[in-house]
């Protein structure tokens, strides 16, 4: 979004009339707003480790959820650990799933 922002700008850049002071304030935000991006992309990361153990945790409980249903009868009590390990893989990949600046652990800043 940013950057579709950013062309937008760019675009009102060359139509303001040369020499003006909107001009060069636009291009000073342009310029700013450029490196912002470019750093910021290059310091944000996701934690690929814990987004497959998060994928593995919602795997299972959908497993455990399908057994449930499938079986019926005494196997409700399936739904308990289901739930609670898909909400520990919900957790787990909205954490590490998203890219956000690290430390060099990989714990989020």
């Amino acid at each position: 979004m940013t950057r579709e922002i950013v062309k937008q700008d760019v675009e009102l850049l060359g139509m303001l009339p040369e020499g003006s002071e909107a001009k060069q304030l636009l291009a000073k935000h342009i310029d700013a707003t450029v490196r912002k991006i470019v750093d910021d992309e290059d310091q944000r990361t996701r934690e690929y480790t814990g987004s497959c153990l998060a994928v593995g945790f919602l795997s299972v409980a959908v497993f455990l959820l399908a057994v449930c249903v499938a079986r019926g009868g005494a196997w409700w009590w399936l739904s308990a650990p289901a739930i609670f390990i898909g909400l520990l893989g919900a957790a787990g990949l909205a954490q590490d799933a998203v890219p956000r600046r690290r430390d060099a652990r990989g714990r989020p800043l």
